[in-house]
């Protein structure tokens, strides 16, 4: 179980490197009015072309840490309103604030999110975010408190950057898709692409393990442009991490990603590889997507099930696929 962290010196030295983290990804400072008309006031946005997104941090004497997040790049000097924020307390235990910083029993520190969501807008708060936002759930130690949140990332991480932002890039889809059905229900394969929506595990769905499964996300977009570079299309529908589909428009591959190597987990993702693959046309291939791992004799025992093993290692901050190429030409 995290544990909240409460220490008014240890916060700021996380929020510190919270902030620091976005340095080596920002590509330029663009002076913009924060906030809505009637509200809004003048700051510098960081701005990260690698990412996607800007960043605005300010300190807010006696109440917190102020973070906030948009989508795209923002045209100097206008109006620009805000995807997302993650707050911090300065100090103690402030539930009305969303982000927190917590530790595990390792000594790793993660940055999590309540699920208290703004926007201004009906249906727009805390129930919206239980019920659509998928991800890695931990229960916290809140201050002698059991609190469910969504674990954005390991602060410590060489991909943390990208851990916000694909948190930011979900908050987004889940504002813009708050009064619609299901996101799921509406997809159709005719207009498959990523959803980053619908990655991850829904509210405590079941145990993970925290710190590789915030990078989740990011393998299946890694693994989604390393697709499309090859000609194929690729995208996901909730159910399955991600599909693709050759310039026939045939289904030709179903990708489970799991980044739990355990037993148990390897188990549990041919399971369900196997059953989602068994609704789609064609008979599709099959690959679970794993790290590195006791390769071989994994393979062997998978092949009997018709499942092909695909590898993957970081390289920086990204997710490379060194068994890839060879697999082409089959799907």
């Amino acid at each position: 179980m995290l544990k909240v962290i409460t220490d008014e010196a240890a916060i700021k030295r996380c929020q510190r490197q919270f902030v620091r983290s976005f340095k080596s990804v920002t590509a330029a400072t663009i002076p913009v009015k924060l906030g809505h008309p009637g509200a809004s006031e003048k700051a510098k946005v960081a701005w990260s072309e690698s990412l996607g997104i800007w960043f605005f941090s300010r300190k807010i004497a006696g109440s917190r840490y102020w973070n906030g997040f948009g989508i795209g790049r923002p045209e100097g000097g206008t109006a620009i309103a805000i995807t997302c924020e993650i707050n911090f307390p300065l100090c103690g235990v402030d539930r009305r604030t969303g982000g927190a910083f917590a530790q595990d029993r390792a000594g790793r520190f993660f940055v999590v999110h309540r699920g208290k969501l703004g926007g201004g807008r009906k249906g727009i708060g805390k129930s919206l975010f239980e019920n659509h936002y998928r991800g890695a759930w931990e229960v916290m130690d809140d201050g002698g408190e059991e609190t469910p949140i969504a674990v954005i990332g390991i602060l410590q991480s060489p991909r943390f950057a990208r851990q916000i932002a694909e948190f930011v890039r979900k908050i987004a889809r889940i504002k813009e898709t708050a009064a619609a059905r299901s996101a799921q229900t509406e997809l159709t394969f005719g207009e498959l692409r990523l959803r980053e929506e619908l990655i991850g595990a829904r509210y405590r769905e079941q145990e993970r393990e925290t710190g590789a499964e915030c990078d989740h996300g990011l393998i299946v977009r890694d693994l989604s442009e390393a697709l499309k570079r090859h000609g194929l299309r690729a995208g996901n529908d909730g159910c399955r991490d991600l599909l693709a589909i050759n310039r026939e428009g045939r289904i030709r591959a179903v990708f489970q990603v799991l980044t739990d190597i355990s037993l148990a987990g390897i188990h549990a993702g041919a399971t369900q590889l196997l059953l989602n693959g068994l609704s789609l046309p064609g008979d599709p291939l099959l690959f679970l997507t794993l790290p590195r791992t006791q390769e071989e004799a994994l393979r062997e025992k998978l092949k009997r099930l018709n499942i092909d093993l695909l590898i993957y290692n970081w390289q920086g901050d990204r997710a490379v696929f060194p068994g890839l190429a060879p697999l082409l030409a089959a799907i």
